[in-house]
């Protein structure tokens, strides 16, 4: 066969089919594309639903539990006592004894410390010499008005003088009420807790007060908020936390109400006392200490709870959402009873089959 042969019957053959050849290669390739942009699309459509899921809150459910409920309130306050005596001289004076020094036990009626009395037995004397005084001129006042008219004038002066002499006879009641008080005794058994000196010879001020307590009458002195002492009760259980002791809380007990409302730092208060165990006294707690007082008002023994966060409230009806489905609740209503800082006890409404949606 010559060339000038196979030349032309590869014209005649294959020519004619190089078009059909070309059109299906043009089409696997548009196909090839368009699976490229149906995968593309796929993906971002994957991409995205699991993005809008994600943003989505996840849903969280839990079953009401059976538990013991106690509802507190908390109340700031200081260690005080029953029984404290702030003694002081009416008048002052200069201390020639002293009887107890700062820190000691003393007994009731112990003499605690005694002023010079010369010095208040002279103001005696000379208050004792100016009533002698006045009421001599009085008597010739009497003597010279007697049985005759007064005239408006001399009534005036008359009266002045009554009054002088009244003044007279108070001055030496109170010289006399000062002397019998140079004399300072403790009226309780207890600790002398302060004292202005340790030393004799030292004048004190009518200000200067000696205290004695008695440290088997310590107490907690808690101001409770005027909105919370409707619910305070005497003898309900109190749980004490020192400032100086965080760590060794005091169990103890309501044992005085408030009958006076006081101002606060917050508004208006009643002061709650609660007894401190008498045995450690004042080798432990120091008047003054501050603290705060959880009073225990009511316990719910074994009750069905939900968390009080999952709760809401309208008007004066309460409600949850309780689960429905895999990601789905409904509103229920439910009767509540007492409630905590974190939950609230369920009366009617729920069953601990139920689950109820909590707070993200």
């Amino acid at each position: 066969m010559t060339l000038s042969r196979v030349f032309i019957a590869y014209h005649q053959l294959i020519m004619p089919k190089i078009p059909l050849i070309t059109s299906s290669l043009n089409f696997l390739n548009q196909k090839k594309w368009w699976l490229l942009v149906i995968v593309i699309i796929a993906l971002g459509g994957w991409g995205w639903y699991h993005q809008q899921q994600a943003k989505k809150p996840k849903l969280t459910f839990a079953h009401p539990t059976t538990q013991t409920l106690t509802q507190t309130i908390e109340a700031s306050g200081v260690v005080d006592a029953k029984e404290k005596a702030s003694l002081r001289f009416i008048a002052g004076g200069k201390v020639v004894y002293l009887g107890a020094k700062e820190g000691d036990d003393v007994k009731k009626w112990q003499t605690l410390a005694t002023i010079d009395a010369r010095d208040l037995k002279k103001r005696l004397e000379k208050n004792l010499n100016l009533y002698s005084i006045e009421r001599n001129s009085w008597d010739q006042t009497l003597d010279d008005t007697k049985d005759r008219a007064i005239p408006k004038s001399e009534e005036r002066t008359v009266n002045t003088d009554q009054l002088t002499l009244t003044n007279t006879v108070a001055d030496v009641e109170l010289s006399s009420i000062a002397i019998s008080n140079v004399i300072m005794s403790s009226p309780i058994t207890g600790v002398l807790v302060s004292a202005p000196t340790s030393l004799t010879g030292v004048v004190l001020s009518a200000t200067d007060a000696f205290v004695v307590v008695n440290p088997s009458t310590l107490i907690f002195r808690a101001e409770v908020d005027e909105a919370d002492i409707a619910a305070v009760k005497l003898g309900q259980k109190v749980n004490l936390t020192l400032d100086a002791f965080p760590n060794a809380p005091i169990e103890t007990y309501v044992t005085k109400i408030g009958l006076v409302a006081i101002q606060t730092s917050s508004g208006t208060a009643f002061v709650v006392e609660a007894s401190i165990p008498a045995e450690d006294g004042l080798s432990r707690y120091r008047l003054g200490m501050n603290g705060d007082a959880q009073i225990q008002l009511a316990t719910r023994p074994n009750v069905l709870s939900v968390p009080l966060a999952a709760t809401k409230e309208r008007g004066s009806k309460f409600y949850v959402d309780v689960k429905t489905g895999q990601n789905t609740y409904q509103e229920r209503e439910i009767q509540v009873g007492l409630q905590t800082e974190e939950s609230v006890e369920i009366i009617s409404g729920l069953t601990v089959t139920d689950e109820i949606l909590l707070p993200n």
